[in-house]
């Protein structure tokens, strides 16, 4: 194909769609990147289209009578976000980081790892590839030194900001699992109750959760023998989980426990089904605080539970990325990494009442 063929490709795509990526269009015109670059190039230097991290926009030419409005607004940045799941949790912090990309003029490309590191890091390097102006990531496990996505994310030279999750490393913005963990301990003993049980899957939230329910026994003079039971959702399934949620509720019979913690609100539910077949009554006799906030209020006893401000984390990390590639004063001229730590919020519902166990 000839060069004039190519320019003429390029600025009949830019007229259609306002922009376009060196790899998209050099894979759609069978053309390498390299030629694609230089095309754009070329273009630019004739004021045919204005360059952009990895690609390029049409030039919007003002004529007089214009406004603001009618001119289109190009994107000031790209940035890359990739989440383990859309279909739990993660829905309401990219809604927040979509409002936040608006906001502040900015493009947002989303990517879904399905907790498979492996797809994880090649979603990574192809963002990288396509010279995206920052990102944005919930990891899909531990970032652990030395790992392949932990070795990636240290060498490029773009912000990057962990999203619900933490790091010594990097900066990142996530809920408070742990006070919102107090929360509900706090909540649970004003009730009354004496011994508050803990059940969680495992999970990026769920060492915080154990972390605060040992603090929290020992600060507010709590017993020792509630049971605590932690599993792995991978193993046993979502909706697989009866076995273990039985022993739970043996284990809080047997102990006198008449209140628990459960992460994430589905295994809440599960334990409102089995205490209810084993005609043990919520919340008269065993009183449930669910953490996350998805379904709770859905559940057979509408859930008290823990609400982690999900979408204003999202919104949150946007904006942190935005300010470093802006430069702003506390941001890229400043060497200090910044870790934002937001405060979950208790709802009160109809699962929790006095425990029979007040004194």
């Amino acid at each position: 194909m000839l060069s004039g063929e190519r320019h003429e490709k390029i600025l009949r795509e830019l007229e259609l769609r306002g922009t376009l990526t060196v790899n998209d269009f050099a894979e759609k015109s069978g053309q390498s990147t390299m030629t694609i670059r230089r095309d754009l190039t070329q273009l630019a230097a004739q004021g045919l289209l204005r360059r952009v991290h990895g690609g390029a926009v049409r030039m919007v030419v003002e004529r007089p009578g214009d406004t603001v409005h009618r001119r289109a607004r190009q994107p000031l940045a790209t940035l890359g976000l990739i989440v383990p799941t859309t279909g739990y949790y993660f829905p309401e912090v990219i809604r927040g980081a979509e409002a936040a990309a608006r906001a502040l003029n900015a493009r947002l490309i989303l990517g879904v790892s399905n907790y498979s590191a492996e797809d994880e890091l090649r979603q990574l390097q192809r963002m990288v590839a396509n010279s995206v102006d920052g990102i944005l990531l919930a990891t899909a496990g531990p970032l652990e030194p030395g790992s392949p996505t932990f070795d990636l994310l240290s060498g490029v030279r773009i912000p990057v900001v962990l999203v619900e999750r933490s790091s010594r490393v990097f900066e990142s913005v996530m809920s408070d699992h742990g006070y919102g963990a107090e929360l509900a301990m706090e909540h649970l003993a004003s009730l009354g109750h004496r011994r508050i049980g803990l059940a969680v899957a495992t999970s990026a939230t769920a060492p915080w959760l154990r972390e605060s329910h040992e603090r929290m026994v020992a600060k507010l003079g709590l017993e020792t023998d509630a049971p605590v039971m932690e599993y792995d959702r991978s193993v046993v399934g979502a909706g697989n989980n009866q076995e273990e949620f039985k022993k739970f509720l043996k284990d809080c019979r047997r102990t006198g426990t008449h209140a628990a913690l459960v992460l994430p609100d589905e295994e809440a539910i599960t334990l409102i089904n089995l205490a209810e077949e084993s005609g043990v009554s919520v919340p008269e006799d065993l009183a449930i605080v669910a953490y996350d906030d998805e379904v709770a209020d859905l559940a057979p006893v509408p859930l008290t539970s823990i609400a982690p401000p999900k979408r204003d984390v999202g919104h949150a990390a946007v904006t942190m990325c935005m300010e470093r590639l802006a430069g702003k004063p506390g941001a890229a001229v400043s060497p200090a990494l910044r870790r934002v730590s937001l405060a979950p919020q208790l709802i009160i519902r109809e699962s929790t009442a006095f425990g029979e166990d007040a004194e």
